[in-house]
C-alpha cells in the first residue's frame, strides 16, 4: 500500500505528465529545487503545506483537486 507522500508524488506526475510540462519546468515554475521535485515525485520526501500549495499554483489547480 503507497503511502500518503508517495500517493502525492505520483499524482503530480501524472498531473505534470498530462499536462506536457518537464520535471524542471514545474520546478521552475513552483519555485522549488528540481531535485527536491524529483523526490516529491519519487515518495521520498514529504512536501510541507507550502510547496504542496507552490505545485498546485504553478499547476493551476486547487489543493485538493491533486489529491482527487
Amino acid at each position: 500500500m503507497k503511502t500518503l507522500t508517495q500517493s502525492f508524488g505520483s499524482r503530480v506526475r501524472e498531473i505534470r505528465t498530462s499536462a506536457n510540462i518537464t520535471q524542471e519546468q514545474l520546478a521552475t515554475m513552483a519555485n522549488i529545487d528540481r531535485g527536491y521535485m524529483g523526490h516529491i515525485e519519487r515518495g521520498t520526501k514529504s512536501p510541507t503545506l507550502d510547496k504542496v500549495e507552490q505545485i498546485s499554483n504553478a499547476l493551476n489547480m486547487e489543493v485538493v483537486n491533486i489529491f482527487k
